[in-house]
């Protein structure tokens, strides 16, 4: 039996730095026209921002149940909760200024958005503010 991949904090012993409410768009709407998969790796896109002039940034969504547990590999729910993984540490500092309750953005299949998305709670970046404080 194949061994189900491990979840992100698992591989990287980091916890999430935030968590999003997603709905991924129809493909009416623009978006995919297949389901969405576990730990595919979209970018994330702060609504305001222009991907081309702005950059779109490494922040990768990992699905969760209602219960909080991760999902396992296969197809995701097109709305729900997603643990929200920064994956380059030397942009966090810039991220804790930009993310709270209720930051708005979208997860980017390339240049193209294919998800809307709004913080619902702040984890390690909530960590980073502490430390600061605390320096």
């Amino acid at each position: 039996m194949e061994k189900p991949l491990a979840s992100y904090y698992e591989r990287s012993g980091r916890v999430p730095s935030f968590e999003v409410e997603y709905r991924f768009l129809s493909a009416d709407e623009g978006g995919r026209k297949l389901p969405p998969h576990q730990h595919t790796r979209w970018d994330f896109l702060y609504e305001g921002d222009d991907a081309e002039r702005d950059g779109i940034w490494m922040i990768w969504p990992e699905f969760i149940s209602d219960d909080r547990e991760v999902l396992p590999e296969g197809v995701a729910p097109m709305s729900g909760h997603a643990l929200m993984f920064i994956v380059n540490l030397d942009n966090e500092q810039m991220h804790q200024e930009r993310i709270s309750l209720g930051t708005r953005g979208a997860f980017m299949e390339g240049g193209r958005k294919v998800a809307e998305c709004t913080v619902v709670a702040v984890h390690a970046l909530a960590h980073l503010v502490d430390e600061e404080r605390s320096r």
